[in-house]
């Protein structure tokens, strides 16, 4: 947390004009101070650069998808020799030393903080034309920082409320805040954002380019929000009507809607098309210059293949060194064979040096240890020119109109009216039959399968697991892995997660708040268990 108890005087910063055909662009602007803070002229470009921290915590930043995606059933680390993610995919994460596989996610969270408290702090006291745009600037800080506190609290619990830039004259230690004080600090900023922000036709009209924070987004965030202090730990339930308005105002508005159409899977992932009209809030690839370490090169299928079985020779590429564990690909294929699975999850495809073609339910051993059954596919780039095995061109949500849909449905059914239409949609589009007539527990329990088939691999099961509480969680990963297997299963010895036997103690539904923060802060308490 060090990183925002002093005050930067360097910033990178993108100069980039509102209405200009790229979005981030990094360019080194200047230095600013204290009696030097950059005029309207330049603050459109502190607001891109937030957007842009945004994205190396939420994606750029590979340890964000491990940390979101390795503790639940949808990914495994296909080498399975003595590694950090292991502590990850079997719930056995300490603090002694740190996990570098979430250690840093925290510094990048405090990167958007600082930012955000910046342009907060500063931007009204600045001269602009465009008094109308200078609220909307500060709104577009109030949401990602809402955002980054969102993140934070549903990974560690309660975070220090650090609401304004940091300066050698404040109490550089803040203490932590209760999980109660966190999230009703982040909803007002959801709530602030959402008065200000203008929506996503606006935006267009006035020529801005994708990639802003607006009030559907605010509104669907502020809605996940209270969704989420219904469940574990908080139980909640108090702003469950709030959070149902706020998700009609967003379905009713005319500026979100699933993608229909012949192939709605490969139109909504398209690359060329992914700010599209299902994508509220959507982390920009373009401009940024990606490191080689973001979260897509890890996913993807690497060297060792092509010719993945739907368009040819041109995919995404990477490591391949996250795969899918196959009992997740075989229980998707069992809910959902069609073509949303055939999108979002490689089972086939052909080997180079003219080897057999690679089905699920095989184990293609390399030099290295055994490859997955299956890959993850959703962020394919067809069609795309890569320069290399890292390499990804794709957009990233952290907000979809699928997501709000489902959260419509399951905040009608806790409140007692059960609403199937936005259930219904998602798995109509993806060639499923309705559903109707479901007891509350049974309509809650396929919501949740459904939000696993349609938002899996976008950072939404492992909140979604530990909002549901300890039980719930157990029995999903039980399910899927198995902890009870012994040597003589099936399978054993193949070093796949199955393998492992653990059980999760209630104090992992957190994380260890990381040691490097513990350090530069002594006020800060660890989380119980620790």
């Amino acid at each position: 947390m060090k990183n925002i108890f002093y005050y930067i005087a360097l910033l990178s910063i993108l100069i980039i004009p509102t209405a200009c055909e790229q979005y981030l662009e990094e360019e080194v602007f200047s230095t600013y101070g204290e009696n030097n803070f950059p005029t309207g002229a330049t603050v459109e470009t502190m607001v891109n650069e937030n957007h842009r921290l945004m994205g190396m915590l939420v994606v750029f930043n590979h340890r964000m998808g491990w940390a979101t995606e390795m503790p639940t059933p949808s990914m495994q680390y296909n080498f399975r020799n003595i590694h950090e993610r292991n502590n990850l995919s079997t719930w056995s994460w300490n603090n002694e030393y740190g996990d570098p596989a979430y250690y840093d996610i925290m510094e990048r969270l405090w990167d958007v903080v600082r930012m955000s408290n910046d342009i907060i702090e500063k931007v009204p006291d600045i001269q602009m034309e465009d008094t109308q745009r200078q609220a909307e600037i500060v709104g577009e800080a109030k949401f990602l920082r809402g955002l980054a506190y969102f993140y934070g609290v549903r990974l560690w619990g309660g975070m220090p409320i650090v609401d304004k830039p940091q300066t050698l004259d404040d109490d550089l230690y803040p203490a932590r805040a209760s999980i109660e004080e966190t999230y009703a600090f982040l909803t007002k900023d959801f709530e602030d954002a959402a008065a200000i922000l203008p929506t996503k036709s606006e935006y267009t009209t006035r020529g801005f380019n994708a990639g802003h924070a607006t009030k559907g987004a605010a509104q669907g965030m502020l809605a996940k929000a209270y969704i989420t202090m219904a469940g574990e730990p908080l139980k909640d339930n108090s702003r469950l009507g709030e959070a149902k308005v706020l998700l009609e105002s967003v379905i009713s508005s005319g500026q979100y809607s699933l993608i229909q159409s012949a192939t709605p899977y490969a139109d909504l992932w398209d690359w060329n098309n992914d700010n599209n009209d299902e994508m509220m809030y959507v982390i920009q690839k373009e401009g940024i210059q990606q490191n080689f370490r973001g979260m897509f090169g890890y996913f993807t299928p690497n060297v060792f293949t092509r010719d993945i079985w739907t368009t040819g020779t041109d995919y995404s590429r990477g490591s391949a060194l996250d795969g899918v564990p196959p009992e997740f690909a075989k229980w998707f294929q069992s809910h959902d064979s069609g073509p949303r699975f055939q999108w979002t999850i490689i089972t086939e495809f052909e080997l180079v040096d003219d080897k057999p073609p690679f089905l699920a339910g095989e184990i293609f051993t390399m030099e290295d240890g055994p490859q997955a059954q299956a890959y993850i596919g959703k962020y394919r780039a067809v069609g795309a020119e890569l320069e290399s095995n890292f390499s990804c061109p794709n957009n990233f949500p952290v907000l979809r109109y699928a997501d709000v849909l489902l959260l419509h449905s399951e905040v009608s059914n806790e409140l007692g009216t059960q609403d199937y239409s936005g259930l219904n949609t998602t798995r109509e589009r993806a060639g499923l039959p309705p559903l109707a007539g479901l007891s509350q527990d049974d309509f809650r329990d396929s919501i949740f399968v459904e939000r696993d088939l349609e938002l899996t691999y976008e950072q939404q099961m492992l909140f979604d697991m530990r909002r549901r509480g300890l039980e719930y969680t157990k029995s999903k990963l039980e399910g899927f892995f198995n902890p009870n297997q012994n040597e003589s299963s099936p399978g054993a010895g193949d070093g796949y997660p199955q393998d492992f036997q653990f059980t999760i103690e209630p104090h992992r539904m957190l994380f260890p708040y990381p040691p490097n923060e513990m350090l530069s802060n002594p006020n800060l308490v660890q989380n119980p268990g620790y």
